[in-house]
């Protein structure tokens, strides 16, 4: 870095007509003063990166690249000056002069009391910031071409010194943009103005107004008014359903199902499966069914043995390629629920994409994390936890991130790693989210874009919740922000965790010990991790904030439904309080905010929400304490909200299946209590 500064600080021993004559290929060598020449192409032969030299008209920096997330365009990390004709060429010189000062020097440099970085900023963040300014920049000075002619602009601008406050306000004219852009225009001048980049290019004060100090048009950003999250029921029912059809994917495998939470629902499925039709595989149509489509794609009968085992093959002779013929022979002759090699290909697509979503919405990695985890990478284990390895490519070397590039695997989680491995091998390729397609012999695989991985949920959700969903919600970070907004609903109270959830939570016992890791209890709470998950400050408080609200109207809303005794009470109150509100000028929704903003939301215990805080009349001996207790069927105190649903459908579903063991099962009384009573508060909530 210092011998590059050392080269910068002969710039001003150039006169800027030596630059422009130079840049424009007038120069006359003889008559050029031979050590101010010297200083000239020692700068212009300066190393920018790997790809680019200081003179080059266009700047490339594949390092950054490699080190940033792989779903960013490579216009963050370039820049093209040829594509700025109205700016004269010397002041083009001076720009790529700060531009490259910028990526050397720490931000603190730039932007004084506002960060105390002594890292520069990271070449993603300077390169789109310098090309809106760029735009502007050319915008003023077309305007003063048409004005004054180009020679005139050309001849008296030769350096950013020679503009005025009103050169910027008078040409500016007839140039928009929005406030977003604006920002990072505005950004700008702070580099010019630190106290070494004018000391080494400048020797006058530069004048920079706001862009809303001159003629320039700036206009609000469009507001991406999209639900950040996915709604509570597709949520659940997603979840639910992947893990059923995960379960049974490995069940019938013959795998090992780690999460035992799904294998149990498969009895008592608390939703509809709706058009999702779940084939009867086995080995022999897996192996198969891949051996043939590497085979389509030329892979020699030697490098398909790396992906099945042959001696699962349907085919009589190992090296006969007749695998279709085979396939459907069997399908015909066996029990199998599989009629065509289409109906294959869909269902292993159908799993495949379970697993994603899984891993997707249970890591709460970011789009740049997720489409760079592989499947042949093995998981790696953290005092006893299975972890899923990628990268982390945001806050690299600044704070500590969220498991480093580590991720705790909920058993869900290694079952769906589990299944996606075993499918991967039909693709030849491993990378989790990946084209359905093989990869052809001899060709590198690759991943996803961003934009992959919403094709992959818009198709799976289409599938499995075809009634609940709402495409335009669905967007890279849905699954991210999702998972925060619900972890911040645990941390207020609410009962909504589901089964994967509850994995989750019981792995801060086992990080809490891990003070050598800088974890935690109170890092790994529900509230940190959402902290942690939901990113920037104002996506933090809009994802909290709307937990909150939510949690208000579970409780609060006087048209909600509510079971128990004191339901009908509970609602006229609660109209009665809105009625008020409501007359003072409030609207529904603005009471909800205010209540929320007071800390109202969390109020929610156990299975229902105790409305009388009194003791329970069956036993006087103990406090009320939450779970079933707190239902309408036990405590005329209790009332139930629809927040409540999830927990009360596990509970009915969870009591069935010992229900259905029969009276010579364990607690077999107890269960069909429970399942009484839990089917009573789902029936009045219309949720059963």
């Amino acid at each position: 870095m210092e011998a590059i500064l050392d080269s910068i600080k002969k710039y001003k021993q150039l006169s800027t007509t030596l630059v422009r004559l130079y840049l424009n290929e007038h120069l006359d060598n003889q008559k050029a003063d031979a050590a101010a020449l010297s200083s000239l192409r020692e700068i212009m032969s300066l190393r920018i990166s790997s790809a680019s030299l200081f003179g080059d008209s266009t700047w490339y920096f594949p390092e950054a690249r490699a080190k940033a997330a792989k779903t960013l365009a490579l216009t963050r990390f370039t820049i093209d000056f040829d594509s700025y004709e109205s700016i004269p060429q010397p002041i083009i010189f001076q720009v790529k002069l700060v531009i490259l000062m910028a990526t050397l020097l720490p931000q603190s440099e730039f932007f004084l009391g506002k960060t105390k970085s002594n890292k520069p900023l990271k070449i993603q963040t300077i390169m789109p910031t310098f090309r809106s300014w760029l735009s502007f920049m050319d915008h003023v000075f077309l305007h003063m071409i048409h004005e004054f002619t180009s020679d005139v602009v050309n001849d008296n601008f030769q350096s950013l010194e020679a503009l005025k406050r009103s050169h910027f306000v008078e040409f500016s004219e007839g140039f928009q943009t929005s406030t977003g852009v604006a920002k990072r225009i505005e950004r700008v001048p702070a580099f010019f103005q630190s106290k070494r980049v004018h000391e080494l290019l400048f020797s006058t004060h530069l004048s920079f107004p706001k862009l809303r100090q001159t003629k320039a048009i700036v206009t609000d950003s469009i507001k991406d008014d999209r639900e950040k999250v996915l709604s509570d029921l597709v949520f659940e029912k997603a979840s639910a359903i992947s893990g059923y059809i995960i379960a049974d994917f490995l069940t019938k495998l013959g795998v090992e199902v780690g999460d035992k939470k799904s294998t149990d629902l498969m009895r008592d499925f608390p939703f509809d499966l709706g058009s999702v039709k779940l084939a009867d595989i086995d080995w022999a149509i897996l192996d198969t069914y891949t051996a043939m489509r590497l085979s389509k794609k030329h892979y020699p009968f030697d490098a398909t043995l790396h992906h099945i085992d042959p001696s699962n093959l349907l085919t009589k002779n190992h090296k006969d390629h007749n695998y279709a013929d085979a396939l459907r022979e069997y399908f015909s002759e066996s029990s199998a629920n599989i009629e065509t090699i289409g109906e294959l290909h869909s269902y292993l697509n159908l799993v495949y994409r379970s697993a994603a979503y899984m891993i997707g919405q249970y890591t709460g990695m970011r789009p740049s994390e997720l489409i760079e985890v592989r499947l042949d990478t093995n998981m790696e284990e953290s005092f006893g936890v299975p972890c899923i390895v990628s990268t982390v490519r945001k806050h690299q070397g600044s704070e500590r991130a969220l498991f480093d590039d580590k991720w705790v695997c909920i058993p869900a989680m290694v079952d769906a790693l589990n299944a996606a491995r075993i499918i991967s091998r039909t693709r030849a390729n491993p990378y989790l989210f990946s084209k359905a397609e093989t990869v052809p012999f001899g060709e590198e695989p690759s991943h996803l874009s961003q934009t992959g991985i919403k094709h992959i949920l818009q198709e799976y959700f289409k599938q499995i919740v075809p009634d609940e969903y709402d495409a335009d919600s669905l967007y890279p970070y849905v699954l991210r922000h999702t998972l925060a907004y619900q972890l911040f609903r645990a941390d207020l109270g609410l009962p909504f965790i589901s089964h994967q959830l509850k994995h989750f939570g019981n792995l801060v016992g086992a990080f809490s010990a891990a003070s050598n890791k800088g974890f935690s209890e109170v890092t790994l709470g529900y509230g940190e991790i959402g902290e942690k998950l939901s990113g920037t400050s104002n996506t933090r408080k809009s994802l909290r904030h709307k937990a909150e609200i939510d949690a208000v109207k579970a409780s609060y809303d006087p048209d909600a439904k509510y079971a128990g005794e004191n339901a009908e009470k509970h609602s006229q109150r609660m109209t009665k309080i809105f009625r008020g509100y409501q007359a003072a000028g409030h609207s529904k929704e603005e009471v909800f905010e205010a209540m929320a903003i007071q800390g109202m939301a969390i109020t929610n215990v156990g299975t229902g929400m105790c409305y009388g805080g009194k003791q329970e009349d069956f036993d006087e001996s103990l406090p009320c304490i939450g779970g079933l207790r707190c239902n309408p069927v036990r405590c005329k105190n209790a009332v139930v909200t629809q927040s409540h649903i999830p927990k009360w459908r596990e509970v009915y579903t969870e009591n069935l299946k010992i229900v259905e063991l029969g009276e010579g099962g364990a607690a077999y009384n107890q269960a069909l209590e429970a399942v009484n009573e839990a089917r009573m508060v789902l029936r009045s909530l219309g949720a059963l």
